[in-house]
């Protein structure tokens, strides 16, 4: 009879019961939805951050009651259930969605004070790249995204909101789940005679594995990152096993590319006998019509991925192989990478330890990636060719030489602008990176209360490199500095350890809800390089570090670099929320930074403040307007200055002399981060029953304590140079995304448009308000920073002669160039704006998509029309001989000595400057999911037909103004023999069990 009676007591007081709340969309956790049971006055609960929840005393057989404002209300009978996963379909009004920001935190996106731009894995994965940063452009306002010149496997030159250093890179912080990872971007290269670039690290990434990206443009977005984050954050969710059946993806993209935008050419004017330039009769060569564009392969990419997710309530996997083989245009080319990922996420100890475990393994490797200059690179030879020769003799690019036993190189045509035989540098001048990197990553989370939990992470990024330079004998002395070869290696080590410890509280208050992250956190980077360079001894071409012909000096010095560099921080973040409409955020995080060793600089103090408000739940607003907020913030961040730099062991090694020397500058003691101080203020919107959808930003920013190097005018103490701190740079404008989702009959159509706006202004430079910084560019033309400027203001020294009536000074029958004595302002090669249209159209199965991107305002700058115009081979230097020369006063000039002036390796610029303005096609896309019935409701088919860089729709440059030479700073729009641009037009298939 007991024993009944407490079976009785036991169902009547019920049992406890959890779960999580989400949408049915998306399937993302929905915060604040309000869970009651049915009847029991006072018996509820209110989602968490998670979207979780948890009831005491529910009897067996209640209902639970969910609701949550625009979605469809559910009610769910209590069973036996171990946890509810609860999920609630759109009422067509606005979405509380749910954003992964700084430090991996998820935050409510109403809550938020600053511009958070999420995109799926659907916008990276549907027309994909090699390196799936260049599948952002266009689809984020406010950041601006360069592809390298240098084609598959190249870096990704990625600027938030401007540019903000003088001094340091200007590139975004990359985060993986979180936790900031290596990104060596070797993608810089600089003039003429710039080396060849190299790839990035973020770029190891499969697109596949990606869940999500959070764009962090602002500095109040990535404030906790404090000394790196002034330039932005790109914040890389993974994926991870998923509660549910066991599900497996097959994919294969596979994409062929031919040259976008080439110069354009003639053929209707050979060369003289004995002259490597075209300016012979107009005739037909004998050797038929030359084309350059046939030098090129065509390029391939293939990604397969192999991808596997099962789990359970209480333990989830994920796993997956990919592949990427890619070949380019230019012969010898290639990129392949090869990715493996596991993640497991388990819980324990009734759901109050949950563990997660990721492993991340890459294999990469590149050959003769080439970009831009002189050296090493097969196109200058190639676009240059004398029009009446036979190129196809060039094709036997080597032949054997009796004397000493070897092939050499075979070609008669000159050494000007450093030309080879373009097939002889692609097979006999490799240069090869090896990659094998290491990502581990461990969390842990302590579900103190239902309140609170104690969450710990570290991961550990290890790459190794090693890379090589084989140049064969009888290639030019310049580059190989023997006329045995030139061999040089290089094994790189970097590595980088994070840990962190958070307390993370969730907690409401009746109207008030507060959430607060504390933390503490280290950073650690190891880098050393080790390796030998330079030309060989005899015998030819044997490529080992015992053949390096040390005793000659020079170029034959070793290859040695350390530096180590350790940031130790701790970091608050607290968030107040009245009723679930305004919201209050303050963030601080204090750093302890090693380059900052040996100065008072240590600690140092980055704080944020926002508030946002949702007007639509403050007042009644007319019924088309079904969401609006309105937000401000401001932030204090910083930009580090490289390790070491104050170390007072200051040694570089000299090559000329083989041995080391002192480096003689003055480094101050009260030295600081450079600071980025910005604020912003926004408005999001939802219209018409949701259909339309507005983000508004408008920003400011200043970055202040740049970091310059200026000679001592007067060398004391042993000093001839000194580090100083001054100099104001700002950044102020607007980001606009709008939206638009309507149903045409059966036909679903979601259509977005981004546009962007940035001013860029040197507020101050140095004391001196008069003085000039030279940031590098081509030969009288370059970049010139001065106070009231821009960080991409191009000024020119060279001109057309004048006489004193300012006419052209013809009197020697030709035009006389002139060196200036001021520089001349032409222009910044910064875009005044950036546009983005993306179009969706859904049928049944069948989807239809495409992306215009626009650039508007800037210049580029050609030197490469200008060698073609020197040599006679462009189109224009065969219009202006049809037209019988130039006309200049009251004469003509003859098309090859006006080009002999105007063309060539010191041009006149005012010829060869460019509006940078261009629109075109950028994507498009075609699919088709087949019906699962016709596959056994087994198999979920994807096919689809991609294409990018399908149609330039308007560009005046001679090449293509969004392709960048560089990753770099400075050295944009310019063009010294760069590889074209791509067009790729591909396939893609999909398998889903």
């Amino acid at each position: 009879m007991s024993l009944l009676l407490c079976v009785a007591s036991a169902t009547a007081q019920g049992r406890a019961v959890s779960g999580i709340v989400k949408d049915a969309a998306d399937h993302e956790p929905l915060i604040g939805a309000s869970v009651k049971v049915k009847g029991a006055t006072g018996q509820g609960a209110v989602t968490d951050i998670n979207g979780r929840f948890a009831l005491k005393g529910v009897r067996s057989g209640a209902t639970l009651v969910v609701t949550y404002i625009g979605y469809t209300s559910k009610e769910v009978v209590v069973g036996n259930q171990a946890e509810l996963v609860i999920e609630l379909s759109s009422a067509d009004k606005m979405t509380e969605a749910v954003v992964v920001t700084a430090l991996g935190i998820k935050r409510s996106q109403k809550a938020l004070s600053y511009n958070v731009q999420e995109v799926k894995s659907d916008a990276l994965t549907t027309v994909k790249d090699a390196n799936f940063m260049n599948s952002l452009n266009g689809k984020v306002a406010g950041v601006s995204i360069n592809a390298s010149s240098s084609g598959l496997g190249g870096a990704t030159r990625v600027v938030m909101r401007g540019p903000k250093s003088i001094f340091s890179g200007n590139s975004a912080l990359y985060v993986v789940d979180g936790i900031p990872i290596i990104n060596t971007n070797g993608g810089a290269t600089e003039g003429r005679f710039g080396a060849q670039p190299k790839g990035e690290g973020i770029s190891d990434i499969n697109p596949d594995d990606i869940e999500s990206i959070s764009v962090l443009s602002g500095p109040a977005a990535a404030a906790l990152y404090g000394a790196s984050a002034a330039q932005g954050v790109i914040m890389v969710t993974t994926k991870k096993g998923k509660d549910g059946r066991v599900s497996v993806m097959l994919s294969n993209s596979s994409s062929f590319s031919r040259p976008f935008v080439m110069p354009r050419f003639q053929n209707q004017y050979i060369n003289a006998p004995g002259d490597n330039k075209s300016w012979g009769d107009e005739a037909a060569s004998p050797y038929g019509t030359f084309n350059p564009a046939d030098f090129f392969n065509t390029g391939s990419n293939i990604q397969n991925t192999a991808s596997l997710t099962v789990g359970n309530a209480k333990n989830q996997t994920y796993l997956s192989l990919g592949t990427t083989n890619a070949a380019g245009i230019i012969p010898n080319n290639k990129y392949d990478r090869y990715n493996f990922s596991f993640r497991n996420t388990t819980k324990f100890l009734d759901d109050k330890l949950t563990l997660d475990f990721g492993f991340n393994y890459i294999k990469q490797g590149d050959q003769n990636l080439t970009a831009q200059g002189e050296y090493d690179n097969p196109i200058v030879p190639l676009y240059l060719f004398p029009r009446g020769e036979n190129f196809d003799g060039v094709r036997t690019f080597e032949v054997y030489d009796p004397t000493r036993k070897i092939y050499v190189q075979n070609w008669n045509y000159g050494d000007a602008y450093s030309m080879q035989n373009p097939y002889w540098m692609t097979r006999r001048m490799l240069t090869t990176n090896s990659k094998n990197r290491y990502m581990v990553n461990a969390s842990a989370k302590w579900q103190i209360a239902d309140w609170i939990d104690l969450t710990g992470r570290a991961r550990a990024d290890v790459a190794n490199s090693f890379d090589q330079v084989k140049r064969y004998a009888s290639t030019s002395t310049l580059r190989a500095s023997s006329p045995y070869g030139f061999y040089s290696y290089n094994k790189n080590n970097n590595t980088a350890l994070y840990g962190d410890l958070m307390a993370n509280i969730n907690k409401k208050f009746d109207d008030i809800s507060l959430s607060a992250n504390v933390g503490i956190s280290t950073n650690r980077s190891y880098y050393d390089a080790h390796g030998f360079q330079g030309g060989l001894r005899s015998i030819s071409n044997v490529f080992d570090p015992n053949q390096i012909a040390y005793e000659q000096g020079g170029k034959q010095a070793p290859i040695y670099g350390e530096t180590s560099h350790v940031t130790n921080s701790a970091f608050a973040s607290v968030e107040a929320g009245w009723r679930n409409m305004l919201f209050l955020t303050l963030t601080g995080r204090s750093d302890w930074d090693s380059a900052l060793a040996f100065t008072t600089g240590n600690p140092f103090f980055y704080p944020s403040v926002g508030l946002s408000g949702v007007i639509s739940q403050m007042v009644k607003l007319p019924d088309w307007i079904n969401y609006l907020k309105t937000r401000v913030s401001w932030a204090k961040v910083g930009s580090p200055i490289p390790a070491q730099l104050s170390s007072p062991f200051r040694y570089e090694f000299d090559s000329s002399t083989q041995s080391y020397k002192t480096v003689t500058y003055k480094f101050p003691t009260d030295f600081k981060p450079e600071l980025t101080y910005s604020w912003e203020a926004g408005v999001t919107g939802k219209f018409f029953h949701n259909k339309l959808s507005v983000e508004a930003t408008v920003y400011q920013s200043n970055t202040k304590n740049q970091t310059f190097l200026r000679p001592l005018s007067a060398a004391g103490a042993g000093y001839d140079s000194e580090y100083i701190q001054a100099g104001d740079v700002r950044n102020r404008g607007i980001e606009l995304s709008i939206g638009w989702t309507s149903q045409l009959g059966k036909v679903e159509w979601s259509t977005t448009g981004t546009f962007s706006a940035n001013q860029n202004r040197i507020v101050s430079l140095l004391p001196d308000p008069k003085a000039t910084i030279e940031k590098g560019g081509l030969s009288g033309a370059g970049i010139y920073l001065r106070q009231g400027g821009t960080m991409g203001d191009v000024y020119t020294n060279t001109d057309i002669l004048r006489t004193p009536e300012g006419l052209p000074d013809v009197s020697s029958g030709n035009i006389k160039p002139t060196t200036l004595s001021t520089p001349v302002y032409k222009g910044s090669v910064l875009p005044d704006a950036n546009l983005g249209w993306v179009n969706d159209f859904t049928w049944r199965g069948l989807n239809v998509g495409f992306m215009i991107t626009a650039r508007l305002g800037g210049i580029v700058l050609s030197q490469t029309q200008a060698i073609l115009d020197e040599y006679g081979v462009s189109e224009y230097s065969a219009k202006v001989r049809q037209a019988g020369g130039v006309a200049v006063g009251n004469g003509k000039i003859s098309a090859r000595d006006y080009f002999s002036v105007v063309g060539g390796s010191s041009p006149l610029w005012s010829e060869y400057i460019y509006d940078a303005t261009n629109v075109r096609l950028q994507e498009a896309h075609l699919g088709y999911t087949m019906p699962k019935k016709l596959l056994g409701d087994k198999v979920r088919l994807t096919l689809g037909l991609t294409a990018r860089n399908l149609l330039m729709i308007y560009n005046k440059a001679p090449f293509d103004p969004e392709l960048t030479a560089s990753t770099g700073t400075y050295y944009q729009g310019f063009d010294y023999f760069m590889l074209p641009s791509l067009r790729n037009l591909g396939f893609s298939v999909k398998l889903q069990f």
